[in-house]
């Protein structure tokens, strides 16, 4: 007798795998976007080149963008954008299916019963499974951009997600509160000699979910306007009097930057960069710091 609880199995599995290929076929809907910040964070999923991007954008807009994010993570995606995911997704499953047609087992690596449970998966069950994962993304997105902005607004949906949610949407909404601080201040001045230079002094505290910071081994982004480098896990070194220290070359800008811990969760930074002329941004100037970036 066949196993048919098996069968549905496998055929899940490799529905996941489809998927993974329809995601490398179907066509991005992030450069349309890239007009409107909140929209661009909410699609992009941090291609190559454009890590910290839409991060930056979306935190110089600042609190105003809360209003959009908070919409799309209690309703997820207008319909327009359902409909367009929809239609890739149906043309995603057509390449997919020809891809396995063509290869044949030996060609992916997989074993005959296994192409065959990927094929027996409908396009209903492939659209309707697209369209679930992109879903969740979204406001999972969402509510991590909600942990960049801040504000009350903010902490406020966020600790509602946290409380009362699925499962991914709270673990998303419990980590983009632990990243926003609880008080951060900060004093920039640049310089417009030759080469031009900026230092940036900045004091914050983590916020009560936080569960730390570790600078050695997540990445670590600054921020000062539309200008932005970020410094890769594994950059910064721990100083004999176990301040965290940078120094180097990101993009052809010379950067040194210094944290240490003052007790109670607070913490002092120092940034300096050269070659980078800021006298042209006009006040309010935004300022943003992010250890353990995300999209």
């Amino acid at each position: 007798m066949r196993n048919r609880s098996h069968d549905s199995l496998r055929a899940t599995a490799y529905l996941t795998l489809m998927l993974a290929l329809q995601m490398a076929s179907m066509p991005t809907l992030v450069r349309a976007q890239q007009s409107d910040p909140v929209q661009h964070w909410l699609m992009t999923d941090c291609e190559v080149g454009e890590e910290g991007q839409p991060r930056a954008a979306l935190a110089q807009l600042g609190v105003q963008a809360a209003p959009a994010l908070v919409a799309a993570a209690q309703n997820g995606p207008d319909a327009n954008v359902i409909a367009t995911r929809n239609a890739n997704a149906s043309s995603a499953y057509d390449k997919v299916q020809q891809a396995l047609a063509m290869a044949g087992p030996e060609g992916l690596g997989l074993a005959p019963s296994d192409v065959r449970a990927a094929q027996s998966v409908t396009r209903d069950q492939f659209v309707a499974q697209a369209i679930n994962v992109f879903v969740l993304n979204y406001r999972i997105h969402a509510l991590q951009g909600l942990g960049v902005v801040g504000g009350t607004d903010a902490i406020q949906v966020l600790q509602q997600f946290a409380n009362s949610s699925s499962a991914d949407l709270q673990a998303a909404a419990k980590e983009a509160l632990a990243g926003i601080f609880s008080a951060f201040s900060a004093k920039l001045e640049s310089s417009g000699r030759t080469p031009p230079r900026f230092e940036l002094n900045a004091r914050f505290t983590l916020g009560a979910s936080s569960d730390g910071i570790s600078t050695v081994t997540e990445p670590v982004m600054v921020q000062v306007g539309t200008f932005f480098r970020i410094v890769p896990p594994g950059s910064f070194v721990v100083s004999k009097n176990g301040n965290f220290v940078f120094e180097g070359v990101i993009d052809g800008v010379k950067l040194e930057v210094q944290i240490w811990p003052l007790g109670n969760s607070s913490f002092e930074l120092k940034a300096e960069g050269g070659g980078v002329n800021l006298l042209t941004l006009t006040n309010p100037v935004t300022v943003a710091l992010t250890v353990g970036c995300q999209a």
